[in-house]
């Protein structure tokens, strides 16, 4: 999955939505260059001057921009994500 994917996610309600991937963020101050590449999403390491996968503990501060019809937008998180149509 990348940005500009068509995917399916879950609405909280038990249904489903679809929408394009649009963007992704992060509430840490340290995730302010992230990139999504086949499903994983990366940020740039100040370190190391390079992409790096995102640990896993801080996976619940990402979030990703979904645009769906009408130009509506929502915000979820990565495991509210169900694939790729």
């Amino acid at each position: 999955m990348n940005i500009g994917d068509k995917v399916v996610y879950g609405d909280g309600y038990g249904s489903t939505k679809s929408g394009i991937l649009t963007a992704i963020g992060s509430d840490k101050d340290s995730y302010n260059d992230l990139k999504l590449k086949d499903g994983v999403f990366m940020y740039k390491s100040k370190k190391l001057k390079k992409y790096v996968p995102v640990k896993p503990k801080s996976m619940d501060s990402i979030y990703i921009e979904i645009t769906g019809f009408k130009d509506r937008h929502d915000y979820i998180l990565p495991d509210e994500l169900i694939g790729i149509v």
